[in-house]
């Protein structure tokens, strides 16, 4: 039940969302499965993999100059690949975190 605007509320009132049950299952699970493809594909570019996924740019680009800059830049391309890590782990945990509920109870003071 959704309070009408200017309605008296008890402290015991909450907000539902306008969403089915039904929906709110699903964007949940669709949420989990976005999350663990992050933090899955995240792993890719662990820092802990650095030796050799510097290794297998280098082999991929060979020949070229963004390969070059790769081989003579490695501590710079180091710290990106270590940000897109960070970032794709926290995006990954971020999408796990976030469920969708049913209710809000509201906090009065």
């Amino acid at each position: 039940m959704v309070p009408i605007q200017g309605e008296q509320r008890s402290p015991e009132t909450v907000f539902e969302m306008p969403q089915s049950e039904e929906q709110s299952s699903h964007e949940n699970s669709r949420k989990q499965r976005r999350g663990i493809a992050w933090v899955a594909g995240s792993f890719l570019f662990c820092p802990c993999h650095l030796p050799f996924t510097l290794g297998l740019l280098v082999a991929l680009l060979s020949g070229t100059a963004l390969g070059t800059f790769v081989l003579h830049s490695s501590l710079l391309v180091g710290a990106i690949i270590t940000l897109v890590w960070a970032a794709g782990t926290w995006y990954g945990f971020h999408q796990l975190r976030a469920r969708t509920t049913c209710t809000i109870p509201l906090k009065t003071s």
